[in-house]
């Protein structure tokens, strides 16, 4: 439990944590079809079946659960606003959309730079590229907008797309605090 862990930090002990995020219904749909490919109980279902089978395996606010500390039961916009304060204050935001700023963003904030002066530019980069050719060659499944088996989708998911719009903003808010682009990796690194 992330708030747990967070208890022995206070004024004195300070924490910061990063993470990336990915949109939820990108997580929600790739759950699916990983479902759909080892689970024999979910092995021929339609997403709209999957959907309503509901039980553990549906994705459902994981984020916004994760961050409010309310694991089970219903959500209300009180388990919203405090996954929202919570990432606000405790998180520097990345988005699985745009690595190239993330990894840049997380270096600056945590000083990951010095560890670039010390192993040397070029196997920097060549680390890198290597992560951001992988995440950009394998396409994430996708579900047509708007198909039922969407809608159901969005349903189970809807207090997460309220979270992934507000780290979209804290994210962009972050990134311009240092003026950061996906251009200015290469640049600012190189300046060590």
């Amino acid at each position: 439990d992330i708030h747990g862990v967070l208890s022995i930090f206070n004024n004195r002990n300070h924490a910061r944590i990063f993470a990336v995020l990915r949109h939820p219904m990108d997580r929600a749909i790739s759950k699916y079809y990983a479902d759909l490919a080892f689970d024999p109980d979910v092995a021929g279902m339609t997403l709209p079946q999957y959907v309503r089978s509901g039980g553990h395996r549906v994705e459902n606010n994981y984020l916004t659960r994760y961050l409010s500390g309310r694991y089970g039961g219903k959500l209300t916009v009180h388990h919203l606003d405090v996954a929202r304060e919570f990432l606000r204050r405790k998180f520097i935001v990345g988005l699985s959309r745009d690595m190239p700023v993330t990894a840049n963003l997380f270096s600056h904030v945590f000083g990951w730079n010095h560890t670039v002066a010390s192993l040397g530019l070029s196997n920097v980069d060549l680390c890198y590229n290597d992560i951001f050719d992988s995440l950009s060659t394998k396409s994430p499944p996708s579900i047509e907008e708007g198909t039922e088996g969407w809608k159901l989708l969005v349903a189970q998911n809807w207090f997460d797309l309220k979270i992934y719009e507000y780290a979209e903003h804290l994210f962009q808010l972050q990134v311009d605090q240092l003026k950061l682009t996906s251009t200015s990796r290469m640049k600012d690194v190189s300046k060590i």
